[in-house]
């Protein structure tokens, strides 16, 4: 058998085997997580994920033990084994208590029938050590480098040990060995590699989508976040024949805030504001949200209630802006805001129509003395 035949095929097909492997688990948790957050809001998505994870890698590494089980082949997934251990616990960060570990070992050369064989032993001795001292590379990481160093060299002394265990067991030859430890260092290699880019460029996409949709000074959602957002409402309020209220609001008397004590001053308030219509919101509906739609202007739209369901938090926010002093710079003054309520009707077209009878009725409030709800 020639180098090329022994080592190039197995290589390659290896590189793409465990290429597919991660993107698979990428695709499905990606899938499943969409799935739950839009039941769940408030899930723990990285929890999610680290969860499919562990229970996606213990699937392979049983289903491709017992391919070979009782075939002399038992160590042709080692790397594999490796592969999955890393993963678990260098990229997931899996927390995993010793007696866990131990249940699942355990469990394991029980089904894989190496329960009375003391090299087993000793390999799962090595093999919880790899688990342990690469959540200490990754808790030691310092995002440079020498980060990839240190994974490497753990990687490769644990990989020679592990072989090292596997050569006596299976009396393999040393160039075998010796392989198969390149091989373990490749695999891990193009692993680091690859996982990193697609954070890298998942992290890239979170930080264009929050810049996307959320104000840099407030931290809730923007105007382009709204007219989405409202718009799916829209639909789905008129596709399905239910009812869909609109809340417009503005600071009274903005200007005059940034005018009196400065525009540092007004950033504080607008900051102020959205935080404390924040919590309201979320006591009274996690899944309702604000949205800063213009300079002091912003907006609240309450999926599947009428206005008369929606007043109690309309008048909740209101109560709470007006009673809640301002304390800034050493000045302390109060503010209030002017509301229009409008629901959506028969006869809107579109957003647009919904949206501009809310600012309407926000207009009337100002008019007839600010600080009040209009409803129209």
């Amino acid at each position: 058998m020639t180098w090329a035949q022994w080592f190039v095929t197995p290589a390659f097909t290896s590189v793409f085997f465990l290429l597919g492997v991660l993107t698979l688990y990428w695709f499905m948790t990606d899938r499943i997580t969409k799935k739950l957050q839009k039941r769940h809001p408030t899930i723990n998505v990285s929890r999610v994920r680290t969860i499919i994870g562990l229970l996606y890698m213990a699937i392979l590494i049983v289903g491709a033990q017992l391919s070979v089980d009782g075939t002399g082949n038992g160590w042709v997934f080692v790397n594999f084994q490796i592969f999955a251990v890393v993963f678990i616990s260098y990229f997931l960060q899996l927390e995993i208590k010793f007696w866990q570990t131990a249940i699942v070992i355990v469990g394991f050369m029980g089904i894989n029938g190496t329960l009375m064989i003391p090299l087993s032993w000793l390999f799962a001795a090595i093999y919880v050590g790899l688990y342990y001292a690469m959540k200490l590379v990754k808790q030691h990481q310092h995002h440079t480098w020498t980060d990839f160093v240190d994974y490497s060299l753990v990687n490769l002394a644990f990989s020679t040990a592990m072989w090292g265990v596997m050569k006596f067991r299976f009396n393999l030859h040393p160039i075998t060995v010796g392989w198969e430890i390149l091989f373990s260092f490749f695999f891990m290699t193009i692993m680091f590699v690859y996982i990193s880019s697609v954070r890298d460029g998942a992290n890239t996409i979170a930080q264009l989508t929050y810049t996307t949709n959320f104000d840099e000074l407030t931290h809730v959602h923007n105007f382009y976040a709204y007219k989405n957002n409202f718009g799916q409402a829209f639909d789905h309020a008129q596709r399905h024949q239910e009812p869909l209220t609109l809340m417009l609001f503005d600071i009274d008397h903005f200007k005059q805030v940034n005018d009196t004590y400065g525009h540092l001053t007004g950033d504080y308030v607008l900051t102020t504001v959205s935080r404390m219509i924040t919590q309201e919101l979320k006591a009274s509906n996690p899944k309702l949200q604000l949205y800063r739609t213009g300079g002091e202007e912003f907006t609240i739209f309450f999926a599947n209630y009428t206005p008369a369901q929606a007043h109690t938090t309309v008048t909740a926010i209101a109560r709470r802006i007006r009673e809640t002093p301002m304390q800034h710079a050493g000045e302390t003054f109060n503010i209030t805001i002017s509301v229009g309520l409008t629901q959506l009707k028969s006869g809107d077209e579109n957003q647009v129509d919904t949206y501009r009878r809310a600012d309407e009725q926000l207009y009337h409030s100002k008019r007839h003395g600010r600080d009040q709800v209009t409803v129209g």
